[in-house]
């Protein structure tokens, strides 16, 4: 057949490109070896808060059924309603459980109980994760007193603290954003040493009277002015097309996105001086790109990740930081001050790839 000189010439390339060929082999394994980390043989929970108003006993044992169900973790006992409501407020709890006072004495006299939750709906999968944990330790509670008092009603009430109208679209824009901001950039410059090293025109590049420094600046200010043009209109598409609501400050998310834009083009950059060719540039940047799709929050909370990857890869990924900052700025109103240890941990890693593409950048051909 006319094929196989063909498949034989392919093979052969990527036999003498053992860096490709390490990539495209390790790849597979390593992404399953990192999801398996990750939560293969992790019994991961949300943190929620508890406010027990009901002096009676029957409201302590539904908190202890709450407590045994998977999937959340009482990290919080408070005393009101309020404070409960202020966990969730700040990001430290993902929803908050309030037991009424009355709740006793309605499940003993056979009326109808409820149980409030409040829910953070500007992180997506996190209020049906609370949701679903109540539901399921009203049913064990109905089960369990139902033969003390008979037959007894308890109904969920939910609330969200930034709604109670944030839209599945608004709750996915900041994971769009950080597609458009973070995948697209970093694999387009990672791509751009390694085309002109390709083409011969490197070697014009080199002999020409400029620095590493202008090499690197040069193409980072390209790149960055096309990525902004995108944002403004991806985002501008967003309003106006889908009525998405931005609670913060216009010029605040502009700006976060901005330092979470030299991140990732600055990561790109080291991974466009450290390749030989783009066939290595691109699989470089899916392979650095699928853990931060797995780890940083993006499809599951972070809590559900295993302790050791979350600490050894998720507190290391700008992508971590970037949904945190953004969902605060767009869905909470907060501003810039309010994130401003995820501006820090943004900034410290941009200055470290783009101080290390300098670096590394070789001023020779070969």
């Amino acid at each position: 057949m006319r094929i196989w000189p063909i498949v034989v010439k392919e093979l052969k390339q990527l036999i003498r490109d053992p860096r490709s060929l390490l990539m495209n082999v390790a790849m597979p394994l390593l992404v399953m070896v990192l999801f398996g980390l990750g939560y293969g043989r992790s019994e991961g929970a949300i943190p929620v808060a508890v406010a027990n108003l009901d002096r009676g006993e029957l409201g302590w044992e539904f908190v202890n059924q709450l407590s045994n169900v998977e999937g959340v973790d009482v990290a919080y006992y408070v005393e009101t309603e309020e404070e409960a409501v202020e966990l969730v407020r700040s990001g430290r709890a993902y929803g908050a459980i309030i037991v009424p006072e009355s709740f006793t004495e309605d499940v003993r006299s056979g009326r109808d109980a409820y149980v409030k939750v409040v829910v953070d709906a500007a992180t997506p999968f996190t209020p049906s994760i609370v949701s679903q944990a109540v539901t399921e330790t009203i049913y064990r509670f109905q089960v369990e007193v139902s033969g003390l008092y008979g037959a007894t009603s308890v109904r969920m009430q939910q609330e969200t603290v930034y709604g109670p109208s944030i839209t599945k679209m608004e709750g996915f824009t900041p994971i769009s954003m950080g597609l458009l901001l973070h995948l697209v950039p970093m694999t387009l410059i990672s791509l751009s040493i390694c085309r002109e090293r390709e083409r011969g025109t490197y070697e014009q590049l080199i002999m020409a009277p400029i620095s590493r420094w202008d090499i690197i600046n040069g193409k980072l200010v390209a790149y960055t002015l096309v990525s902004l043009v995108n944002l403004l209109g991806t985002l501008y598409v967003a309003i106006l097309a889908f009525d998405v609501r931005v609670r913060g400050s216009m010029m605040d998310l502009l700006l976060f996105s901005a330092l979470f834009l030299m991140c990732s083009l600055s990561l790109g950059m080291l991974v466009s001086v450290l390749s030989r060719n783009q066939l290595q540039a691109l699989a470089t940047s899916i392979f650095l790109f699928i853990p931060e799709l797995l780890f940083s929050g993006m499809i599951s909370p972070v809590e559900y990740i295993s302790p050791v990857i979350r600490y050894g890869i998720t507190y290391t990924m700008p992508m971590y930081y970037f949904l945190k900052g953004f969902r605060a700025i767009m869905l909470k109103g907060h501003t810039l001050l309010d994130v401003r240890e995820e501006c820090l941990a943004l900034g410290v890693m941009a200055f470290i790839y783009f101080s290390l593409a300098i670096a590394l950048l070789r001023m020779k051909l070969g």
